[in-house]
């Protein structure tokens, strides 16, 4: 729920209170008033919206707030990354960013399921995914505006060779965050094979 809703619907529940004890139970004007502010009060903290990456409550996790808005920026930059996509008319640029895009949604996915694993993918937030947008959008401006001319080839090819240095980065990324996933299993693995034996 917006601040706004949340705000408005706050003082109409404070107003009626106080209109409702004030002129229609003849209570007191500051017992009325104090009841109508701690009202408004209650109800702002009530319609407070539960902040979630996945299932998981963004209050419960250390640095939780810090982590929901880096998740925040980047799906942002993975909309900013489709939209180029679609947009783009060089054939096998457009390509490349789609498959950016898809796997960049992977990685997000998987973030999404194992928000404790947001920490170990810093770098692809504030690098990777804000470079790659960056690339695309600037790229789409320019091929928009001077279409077919000798300096949109040449950012053509300077384009897709970045697409295929983001394409690896975001590979090896999520690699990284698989293997660390690997690991935990292989561990839970041995503890169980441990408990048979004990």
């Amino acid at each position: 729920m917006k601040e706004k809703t949340r705000t408005t619907i706050a003082v109409i529940v404070s107003l009626i209170a106080y209109y409702v004890l004030h002129n229609m139970l003849f209570w007191n004007p500051l017992v009325s008033g104090i009841i109508a502010v701690v009202l408004y009060f209650a109800v702002f903290l009530l319609l407070k919206p539960v902040l979630r990456i996945g299932d998981t409550n963004v209050e419960n996790i250390r640095g939780g707030e810090a982590m929901h808005r880096m998740m925040s920026d980047a799906h942002d930059d993975m909309q900013s990354i489709y939209m180029a996509s679609q947009k783009i008319k060089d054939k096998d640029i457009k390509r490349k960013a789609e498959k950016l895009h898809e796997l960049g949604s992977r990685i997000l996915n998987y973030l999404n399921d194992n928000p404790s694993s947001i920490p170990e993918a810093r770098r692809f937030f504030t690098y990777y995914l804000d470079t790659g947008q960056n690339i695309l959008n600037k790229y789409m401006r320019l091929e928009t505006s001077n279409p077919g001319s000798a300096e949109i080839k040449a950012l053509s090819e300077k384009t897709s060779r970045g697409m295929d240095i983001l394409y690896d980065a975001f590979t090896k990324q999520f690699s990284r965050l698989m293997r660390n996933e690997l690991m935990d299993v292989e561990a839970d693995i041995k503890m169980l094979e441990e408990s048979l034996e004990g």
